[in-house]
């Protein structure tokens, strides 16, 4: 027998249970997890108090990303207070078992209840130990490795391959808007929001499988660069917290991004160092180098240069941030000397570049120039400058191995968002 849960007619996010096999499918917004009932009782186990596992270290040990984490729970309704049982465990007919697993569960949190109290006693008098703790220890990105392998989104096979590129340039992790003083607020809880919708929305509209997802990172993802609290050259910023806590929470807003895309294909990720961020995109790309240093789905190509150039198929493409270069510089005559040899190997020749916060298309030279859009909000410095025209958002471009560049998709930031 299966069973089908939901939560409204017009509600997409469900699950199926078969009594028969015992297993789970559950269907998120952008795919689906199968899982045994074996495995869904231990994760539930897991996450349910009185374990109370690390988030992180679930999604590794279930190789499930984040987001799909934070989803399965919410369609589930598992929270760290839940009756460690299923519904479907809860409804079967012997009641006596069920009162017998609920009386085990409630002892094993009071045994764990009295055992964090002991540990915090124990804290309480190791004073150099709680303030190492408490300032340095709770604040570390998390280091486990990712999952070597995540569950794949299905999308119809390409007709030719093609690789997408995806850059979240201009991100400004950490800056700080007021929305009576700038227009709207743009604060940790926002940005991320945007990340993350909008790179949904672009992944909804995808055609077919991509051979790979370049993705820059970088190119002014974090919003100051130093424990001061200004961009690489000094100029002081707006922040919504502190730049301890930009560094650390960005790496591992990163990471869930990363896990997100390579759902879909497998995801190289280029360095793009920005003028807010030169110093802090390296340690971030070190970060993340280490995080994947085990999953063949993902490759971190670091450098110290400003400019990178990669080959794919019969097209050139080179990624920079798009600040220091004179006006009078031709991004065409640069790629053609820096990147002589492939220029002459490849018909298409594409640059990505950020900085300016607003999108643009042209040619140049026998060049494609991509000016990427950002989805950051304003500032105090944007707002008084009457920057603010631009429209904000996230944008994906199409690769034709052959062809080269074959259209793109904007996913644009609405009053409703």
């Amino acid at each position: 027998m299966i069973r089908t849960q939901n939560d409204s007619p017009d509600d997409k996010s469900t699950y199926e249970y078969d009594e028969d096999l015992d297993h789970y499918t559950t269907y998120l917004i952008s795919g689906k997890i199968e899982m045994s009932g074996v495995e869904h009782r231990e994760l539930l186990l897991d996450y349910a108090a009185p374990i109370n596992m690390p988030i992180p270290a679930i999604c590794t040990k279930y190789d499930m990303p984040r987001a799909h984490f934070d989803q399965y729970r919410r369609i589930h309704k598992f929270t760290r207070n839940t009756i460690p049982m299923t519904n479907e465990q809860i409804m079967e007919d012997e009641d006596d078992w069920v009162i017998d697993e609920l009386v085990s569960a409630r002892r094993h949190t009071m045994t764990g209840k009295l055992a964090k109290k002991e540990h915090a006693q124990l804290v309480k008098d190791a004073t150099n130990w709680r303030e190492l703790e408490i300032n340095f220890l709770n604040h570390l990105p998390e280091l486990t490795k990712a999952a070597p392998k995540v569950p794949k989104l299905k999308f119809p096979e390409a007709t030719n391959p093609y690789a997408l590129v995806v850059c979240p340039t201009d991100f400004h992790w950490g800056k700080g808007g007021w929305v009576d003083e700038v227009g709207e607020t743009y604060d940790f809880d926002e940005a991320k929001h945007r990340l993350f919708t909008k790179t949904q929305e672009l992944i909804s509209r995808i055609p077919s499988t991509p051979e790979k997802i370049y993705v820059g990172a970088g190119s002014d993802w974090f919003h100051v660069d130093n424990d001061a609290g200004t961009t690489t050259k000094g100029t002081p910023q707006d922040m919504c917290g502190s730049p301890a806590e930009i560094l650390i929470t960005g790496c591992q807003l990163a990471r869930e991004h990363i896990d997100l895309l390579r759902q879909i294909a497998p995801v190289e990720i280029v360095m793009m160092a920005g003028n807010h961020d030169r110093h802090s995109s390296l340690a971030l790309m070190m970060y993340l180098s280490a995080a994947y240093e085990n999953c063949d789905d993902v490759n971190i190509m670091i450098t110290p240069n400003n400019r990178r150039y990669i080959t794919y198929g019969n097209n050139l493409l080179g990624f920079t941030h798009g600040d220091g270069l004179s006006k009078k510089m031709s991004m065409g005559s640069l790629m053609a000397v820096e990147a002589r040899r492939e220029w002459g190997l490849c018909e298409h020749k594409i640059w990505f570049h950020g900085h300016l916060h607003h999108q643009r298309l042209h040619e140049k030279d026998g060049v494609l120039i991509m000016q990427m859009p950002s989805l950051a909000g304003h500032d105090r410095y944007h707002a008084r400058s009457g920057y603010t025209m631009a429209k904000a958002g996230l944008a994906a471009y199409f690769i034709d191995i052959e062809v080269g560049y074959i259209g793109s998709l904007f996913a644009p930031i609405t009053e409703s968002d």
